[in-house]
């Protein structure tokens, strides 16, 4: 009987019992300008970093002699890398070219209020750390990282759930593009301040995950220091289960979707555990699962019609080479994620090594993609095949294949001894998590000598709890109430302005919440939608002069969305002198008299006599543009037409 395990059969799964353990790692960014120099914690569009740098990172041995093995991972693709960079973003510091400077005291001071508020137990001093990252994705080779503390909890409707510490930290740098030799970086990113809190693993079902996400978040969201939006929050999460593995998940950025990861990983484990036990089974093993030889079947293919095969063939030294697989069948074709399979596994390892390998194919899904089953036949034929063996084949210049190939075989061999603890990158959707890289070890991490230690003093942290700001889910239901304004349309205000700031504008604008978000939120979204015009995000300044000038001058909201559309094709964000400005663009002007608003107005209706109200009030408003309120017309018009 198959001990595989289909995608199908884990409908209802028995968390309890598969030994469900699962941890969280969250990384928020904060807003207080970098961790060790004097940049902005600012994202910048990419055609603005106009200078760049070219690098090639190599590893080193710890103290200890010890050689971290995603490191040597990282090492061995051979690659180079490029930082790209505008002087306003990044400086001396992020290039790696100088010491960093005095610690962000505000983000130290951040972080160690958001450890208050989940009990954490703080160490006497603070040490910064360098911790080894050699993707490239920081210039130095390592992140300065800081764990302030452990020991802390906070309360799940599920239980307590542990937080084993919180740290602070460098942010990484932004990935722009990938390629097969390098990859290019932007520098905005790296060295911004990032909290990092990691969960002790008492979260034992997907619900749980969720609910302890949103806690930290609420928790993260209630200091004005950390930044808003898409990709300043991320959360990792540790799964493992019984005879399986830890795996640590990145890229989760909506909570929603981490139940989905967590059930994800689970199945995927299990299914791969099935395999490993059904090869058992078929007593294969990793010594014995292939006779370890690369076959030449490229005669086999003189006459095919693969595009894949012919374009690689067709190429200097090109080849197609396979590698045989005892009692393989059905194996390299069985699903660990819906349409994404362990031959799929297998072919995205290998594309961390070999990225110029297009042409990968296995017996379970052929004959396909226009190889033909007689092709196939004579590859079995060539091979001295068994009924239960397979092959994997790859089309490349022969030595890639063949290197390709004996990689291939060192990762089945892994792949069959157990279930590998790793770092693993989950998909936008949730649904489907690849390998990224080999779990790093503790080899990777020795003090920073750099950054001088922090003396932790009780009065220090006496004053930090002094400061700890209300819970954000209580602000925005308190907000909400005061104002008379929905709770979702509360957050969305807060993620871009200040409690503060809102009570200054509702000030200075003398109108509603309502009308206020209206004109803030609204009106851009309009434009955007039927203008095909991208809104600006106006400087607090700008957009304080304009709500001043619109209650001074009575403007209606057909005014004010004129007057953003016309900020918006200029790409203006700030301006010294907002009144000149309107002025100039006949916003406001000398004021037309009553008298001479009806001698108009009698012209319009006298000229297009039997037009309706609606066609009156455009050629009106056309007339005196925003000099007149268009609920005057309106009146005037009603009045005149009667």
């Amino acid at each position: 009987m198959s001990k595989l395990i289909s995608l199908n059969s884990l409908k209802n799964l028995d968390y309890e019992k598969i030994g469900l353990k699962c941890g969280l790692e969250i990384h928020q960014q904060l807003n207080t300008g970098k961790l060790f120099c004097k940049c902005p914690c600012e994202i910048v569009p990419n055609d603005t970093l106009d200078k760049s740098v070219e690098r090639k990172l190599r590893f080193s041995m710890s103290e200890t002699g010890d050689i971290d093995k995603a490191a040597m991972s990282e090492f061995k693709k051979g690659k180079y890398n490029i930082y790209k960079y505008n002087d306003k973003i990044a400086c001396l510091v992020d290039l790696d070219e100088e010491p960093p400077g005095k610690l962000n005291q505000r983000a130290l001071d951040t972080a160690v209020r958001v450890g208050q508020m989940m009990d954490i137990k703080f160490f006497d001093n603070f040490q910064f750390m360098r911790k080894l990252i050699i993707d490239g994705s920081v210039t130095a080779g390592f992140q300065r990282t800081c764990m302030l503390g452990l020991g802390g909890f906070i309360e799940t409707s599920f239980g307590k759930v542990n937080i084993n510490g919180i740290n602070l930290e460098e942010d990484s740098s932004r990935t722009i593009e990938r390629n097969s030799n390098h990859t290019i970086f932007a520098l905005d990113r790296q060295g911004i301040p990032l909290i990092e809190i990691t969960t002790g693993p008492q979260i034992k079902l997907p619900e749980q995950g969720f609910e302890v996400a949103k806690q930290l978040g609420n928790i993260l969201r209630s200091f004005p220091e950390t930044k808003r939006g898409l990709g300043t929050i991320r959360q990792d999460i540790n799964v493992s289960i019984i005879g399986g593995a830890r795996i640590e998940i990145k890229g989760a950025q909506n909570l929603k979707f981490i139940p989905n990861i967590i059930e994800a990983e689970v199945k995927r484990q299990l299914i791969h555990k099935s395999i490993i036990e059904e090869l058992i089974e078929r007593k294969v093993n990793a010594d014995n699962f292939s006779d370890f030889q690369i076959y030449n079947v490229t005669e086999v293919f003189k006459n095919s019609t693969s595009k894949v095969i012919l374009s690689n063939i067709k190429e200097k030294e090109g080849a197609v080479l396979a590698l045989k697989l005892f009692s393989f069948k059905g194996i390299l074709g069985h699903e660990l994620h819906e349409n994404y399979r362990f031959a799929t596994e297998i072919s995205n390892r290998n594309k961390k090594h070999f990225p110029e390998v297009k042409g990968l194919f296995h017996s379970d899904e052929l004959p396909n993609y226009g190889i033909t089953k007689e092709e196939v036949d004579n590859i079995r034929k060539l091979m001295k095949l068994k009924e239960n063996d397979s092959f994997i084949i790859v089309a490349n210049k022969k030595e890639v294949a063949e290197n390709s190939l004996n990689w291939i075989s060192q990762i089945i061999s892994d792949l069959i001894w157990e279930v590998p603890s790793e770092v693993r990158q989950v998909d936008p959707k949730g649904t489907l998590t690849t390998f990224l890289r080999p779990m790093p070890g503790a080899a990777r991490m020795y003090p920073e000598t750099d950054v001088p230690t922090f003396e932790v003093t009780n009065n220090y942290l006496e004053e930090m709890q002094k400061q700890i700001p209300e819970l954000s889910e209580k602000k925005i239901s308190r907000i909400s109430k005061d104002l008379n304004l929905e709770e979702g349309k509360v957050i969305e205000v807060l993620e871009k302005f200040s409690e503060q700031e809102i009570k200054n504008l509702l000030s200075v604008s003398k109108k509603s919440a309502s009308v206020l978000y209206s004109i803030i939120f609204d009106i851009p979204k309009d434009i955007k939608k039927r203008e095909k015009i991208e809104p600006l995000d106006f400087n607090y300044s700008l957009l304080e002069d304009l709500l001043k000038e619109s209650e001074k001058n009575n403007f209606s909201q057909t005014v004010i969305r004129d007057i953003f559309l016309s900020l918006y094709k200029e790409k203006i964000e700030s301006i010294e002198n907002f009144s000149k400005y309107l002025e100039k663009k006949g916003f406001i002007g000398e004021a037309i008299g009553e008298s001479e608003i009806e001698e108009k107005l009698k012209e319009i209706i006298e000229k297009n006599k039997g037009a309706p109200f609606g066609a009156l009030m455009g050629h009106a408003m056309k007339e005196f543009g925003s000099k007149v309120d268009g609920k005057k017309i309106s009146e005037m018009i009603k009045k005149l037409s009667n």
